[in-house]
């Protein structure tokens, strides 16, 4: 199977410590006190014993191109663990001259000083966690900020030399329709970020929101309703000329981001720290029918601090380990592929495998395929407009027919 994007390679990094656990939020994390040391030494220990244990299959390091620091809030990082971490992995991978270094932060916890260290250290993209520009819905959410500190940060980041800037918007909370989404995405455009993600609200079972579901409570918007928003913010966007790339981002030209396309274009990254996940290509030998590994991290935050830092196996850091065959990635490259708007870049093993379901959602124009090009040689597939609307059964039938 020819991987895609195969140049491409990224460190996933979760850092999984807030200053309050959001009503909507299923993320490992915890509430508390920050050993900022101590987690730090955990994730060098684990970057070093990963890189240690990929050798033993002829796997090596190379220049990363993308350096992602997601959580939690690892903008509460002290600002000299963040940099010395970001120098270890320069150290042991190096960079690409093009690297993202990107980090997660609350707009309520950012100030210009900050954003200058950030900067000073390699940071050279910013995501913030607005998730609404109304400040009704920012209390219905849990957040601890103002709309007006998300625009003070956006252009804070720009005057420090911050390009490239991600905001999050969350759509879909119960009473709140197409306007009040429209409002928001408004309220964005006018800082002007260099991407936009729009995440629909999504009520999980472990979480505040859950649990008030369960009681009865309604907390989100019908599909119908959920469905319209989502159109009216998608035109809006392609008329802002950010269009979406992808079904929940959106970005300037050139901005997209290049952590979130490894997920979407099957490339490889590590994942470090307490629930990071990883998906990592073997170098082909003679006779192997795997083809790549993944693992996922312990959530116990507790745990793997312990076993880190004492040097336990990597075993006992996991919670999940195995390995992938041609078969398993070309379903995965399916689910992951059609969520961008270029589509799926077709193999010849995915070619193979699936052009006879295909045929039958192209005739009910649900998909449609492309010829060939220098980009794509094998062509691509590209969920139609209404096929991304039912994007999940679409997948479902290209993979079993």
């Amino acid at each position: 199977m020819v991987i895609q994007n195969g140049q491409e390679f990224g460190l996933y990094f979760h850092f999984p410590y807030c200053s309050q656990r959001c009503p909507y939020c299923d993320f490992t994390l915890t509430v508390g006190e920050i050993p900022h040391n101590q987690y730090l030494q955990a994730a060098i220990n684990e970057t070093s014993l990963r890189i240690e244990d990929l050798s033993h299959y002829g796997w090596t390091p190379r220049p990363l191109t993308s350096l992602y620091f997601g959580g939690g809030t690892p903008g509460l990082w002290s600002t000299k663990s963040l940099g010395k971490y970001i120098e270890s992995c320069a150290d042991l991978f190096g960079f690409d001259d093009q690297i993202e270094v990107t980090i997660e932060a609350n707009p309520a916890e950012v100030s210009l000083a900050l954003l200058h260290e950030w900067r000073s250290i390699g940071v050279n993209r910013l995501s913030l966690g607005a998730q609404s520009m109304r400040p009704i819905a920012l209390q219905r959410l849990g957040r601890d900020h103002t709309p007006e500190q998300v625009r003070s940060v956006v252009d804070w980041a720009r005057f420090v030399g911050i390009e490239r800037v991600n905001v999050d918007l969350i759509h879909g909370l119960s009473g709140e329709t197409e306007r009040e989404a429209l409002f928001d995405l408004e309220a964005l455009l006018q800082v002007s970020p260099s991407h936009i993600s729009l995440y629909q609200l999504t009520i999980e079972p472990q979480t505040s929101f859950g649990a008030r579901a369960r009681r009865g409570e309604i907390l989100i918007e019908p599909e119908e309703e959920l469905l319209r928003i989502y159109r009216v913010l998608e035109a809006r966007l392609a008329e802002a000329r950010m269009p979406l790339y992808e079904v929940s981002n959106a970005a300037l030209s050139g901005e997209e981001s290049r952590h979130n396309l490894l997920y979407w274009t099957m490339g490889e990254y590590l994942g470090i720290g307490a629930g990071a996940h990883a998906r990592v290509y073997l170098p082909h030998q003679e006779g192997r029918s795997l083809r790549a590994l993944r693992w996922q991290n312990t959530r116990s935050i507790k745990s793997y601090l312990e076993r880190s830092l004492i040097g336990d196996p990597l075993s006992t850091l996991e919670e999940e380990r195995g390995f992938l065959d041609d078969e398993a990635l070309a379903e995965e490259s399916v689910l992951v592929g059609l969520r961008l708007t270029e589509g799926l870049r077709l193999t010849a093993d995915i070619a193979a495998r699936y052009s006879s379901h295909a045929q039958s959602l192209i005739k009910e124009g649900l998909l449609l395929a492309t010829s060939s090009s220098p980009q794509a040689p094998h062509g691509r597939w590209i969920a139609t407009y209404r096929g991304r609307e039912i994007l999940d059964h679409l997948c479902y039938r290209l993979i079993l027919g």
